[in-house]
This record gives structure tokens, C-alpha cells and sequence, in this order.
């Protein structure tokens, strides 16, 4: 069963706060959160490297192969989302979670990423601060698709108005994920299967903390 830490009272978006949540509930779930990490990782590594072998002598199979890396990036992207809100909120958590992904949400999801990995690159070839600005904006997409059924547009224009107020706040805490991931890195890579989950939860928290639904 899963153990969830106790969440912070935050009347403002408090980023150390929130990595420090993020932290906690990673500790209290260890086990599984390396399980998960490692098997996500296997599950999209996997057809990525034998597309990479097949490139030369068989770039068909290698296009298949890629295909299925892309795939299932999605459904491991989406059941990650799924996982850090029941983790944040105590629910039970188990393995097949990360794949149990319905086709309507696959979709939904998959043409939301592309929307905000378009409208971010634009926004970045237009002297960089405009994507930066759009990729604050927009970052919370994920979870209204997944956990509220939105529409790709729809779940833009929530994460929107979700995170009105508290951009600053945002693009400093994503800074420090930053930070945090790129030390994780630097730490023969093994560093990521913590820093990952603790970033995936901290944004399960602010997710929850700007849509006022309750930890």
C-alpha cells in the first residue's frame, strides 16, 4: 500500500516546499518507485536500442521499432502522471498502473504533448522568452487530461487558468527541478531514479494546490 507524506499547508505556490513534499513521499515509497523507474525505463529503452541496432541492416524493422518506443513513452508518460496524483493522495498503487491507459486518453494526451511541444518551440524561436512564458503557462496540461478526461485545447486552456497568478512561482520551481534532475545525472545517472519521482510528485502537488483539490 502506498504511503503518503503529510502534505504541506501552502497558501502561496512555495516550490522548496513542494520538492521537499516531493522528497518525502518518495522516501516513504521507495521500493516502488524504483521498481516503476526501472521498468518504465526498460519498456521504452528497450525497442529505442534494437531500432538503433536494426538502423543499418533493417531500417523498416528500425522504423517499427521506434514506433513502439513512441508508444509506449506515452502510456508510460501517462500512467507516471496517474501514479504521482494516487501516490500524493495515499491511494494503493501497483506495477500494471503504469500501463493501464485508456485509447481515448492515449490520444488525448499524445496531441496535447505535440500542441505544447509546438506552441513552446514557437514561442522559443521568437526570441526565447515567449516560449518560456508558454511553457509555464501550459505546463499542467498532462494532468487535466488524465485525470479530467480534457480535450488537448481544453486542458491548455486550464493549465492556463490554473497557474494565473503563480508564473513566477512556477518557472522557479521548474528551474529548481531542473537543477535537481541535472544533479541526479551527474551522479552516474542512478540519481534519477530518485530526482525523477521527487520532480513527478512535486508537480502532483502543485497540480493539486492550484486546482484546490484536496491532499
Amino acid at each position: 500500500m502506498a504511503v503518503s507524506a503529510e502534505a504541506p499547508k501552502i497558501r502561496r505556490l512555495d516550490g522548496g516546499a513542494t520538492i521537499r513534499y516531493g522528497w518525502d513521499v518518495t522516501k516513504a515509497n521507495l521500493s516502488l518507485i524504483i521498481v516503476l523507474m526501472i521498468v518504465a525505463a526498460l519498456a521504452t529503452g528497450i525497442p529505442s536500442g534494437i531500432a538503433e541496432s536494426l538502423e543499418q541492416p533493417a531500417p523498416g524493422l528500425a522504423v517499427l521499432f521506434r514506433l513502439a518506443s513512441s508508444i509506449l513513452s506515452i502510456v508510460v508518460g501517462i500512467g507516471a502522471l496517474r501514479i504521482s496524483l494516487r501516490l500524493h493522495d495515499g491511494q494503493q498503487v501497483a506495477l500494471r498502473d503504469l500501463f493501464a491507459v485508456d485509447w481515448s486518453t492515449f490520444w488525448r494526451y499524445g496531441v496535447a504533448t505535440l500542441l505544447y511541444s509546438l506552441v513552446v518551440a514557437v514561442g522559443l524561436v521568437l526570441f526565447v522568452i515567449p516560449g518560456i512564458i508558454l511553457a509555464v503557462r501550459y505546463l499542467l496540461f498532462g494532468y487535466f487530461v488524465v485525470e479530467k478526461g480534457a480535450r488537448p485545447v481544453e486542458a491548455l486552456a486550464q493549465s492556463s487558468a490554473a497557474t494565473e497568478g503563480v508564473r513566477w512561482d512556477i518557472f522557479i520551481f521548474i528551474l529548481a527541478l531542473l537543477l535537481l534532475n541535472i544533479l541526479g545525472a551527474l551522479l552516474l545517472l542512478i540519481g534519477l531514479l530518485i530526482t525523477v519521482p521527487i520532480s513527478y510528485l512535486a508537480a502532483a502537488r502543485v497540480y493539486r494546490t492550484l486546482t484546490s483539490s484536496p491532499a
